[in-house]
C-alpha cells in the first residue's frame, strides 16, 4: 500500500498555508493545525478530533500539524489507512531549515489513536524514535 507524501512546499514569513481539498481518489481532509513560534496557533485542533473519529470508523482520511520554530519546520501528515481490515495511521513526517527546502523524514506507523486530556495521540507508533505522537503539538 502506498503513502501519500505531503510536503511542504512554500513557507514565506512564517505563513502556513492550508493542506488544499482533497483531490479526486484522494483520502477526505480534516483539515491542519499550525502551532509556533511561541504561542501562536493558525487553522483548526478540531481537525485531530475528526481523524480520530475516522480512525474509530477505520475510514481513510488526512490531517497536517506544523509545528514552527524561529527558523524551522516540522510537519507530519497523519493518513488513516485500513489493510485487509486492520485500521491503521502513518504518519509522514518532513524537516525544513528556512530557506532550504524541507527534508523528508521517517515514515512512521502508528497502531491507533486515542483522545487524551486536550489532545489527540498517536500510539505504538513504529519506523521511528517517538512511540506516541501528539496531533496538536501539545506534547
Amino acid at each position: 500500500m502506498s503513502v501519500r507524501v505531503f510536503l511542504c512546499l512554500v513557507l514565506a514569513a512564517a505563513v502556513v498555508t492550508p493542506v488544499a481539498a482533497a483531490r479526486p481518489g484522494s483520502a477526505p481532509t480534516c483539515g491542519s493545525y499550525s502551532v509556533g513560534p511561541g504561542t501562536h496557533t493558525a487553522g483548526n485542533a478540531k481537525g485531530a478530533r475528526c481523524l480520530l473519529q475516522q480512525f474509530a470508523r477505520c475510514k481513510p482520511a488526512s490531517y497536517r500539524l506544523s509545528r514552527f520554530g524561529v527558523d524551522t519546520v516540522a510537519v507530519d501528515d497523519f493518513t488513516v489507512a485500513n489493510a485487509d481490515g486492520h485500521c491503521f495511521v502513518s504518519v509522514q513526517t518532513s524537516t525544513r531549515v528556512v530557506p532550504q527546502q524541507a527534508k523528508p523524514g521517517p515514515t512512521l506507523f502508528c497502531a491507533k489513536l486515542a483522545a487524551r486530556v486536550g489532545d489527540v495521540v498517536a500510539v505504538n507508533c513504529t519506523g521511528g524514535t517517538a512511540k506516541t505522537l501528539s496531533l496538536t503539538g501539545r506534547s
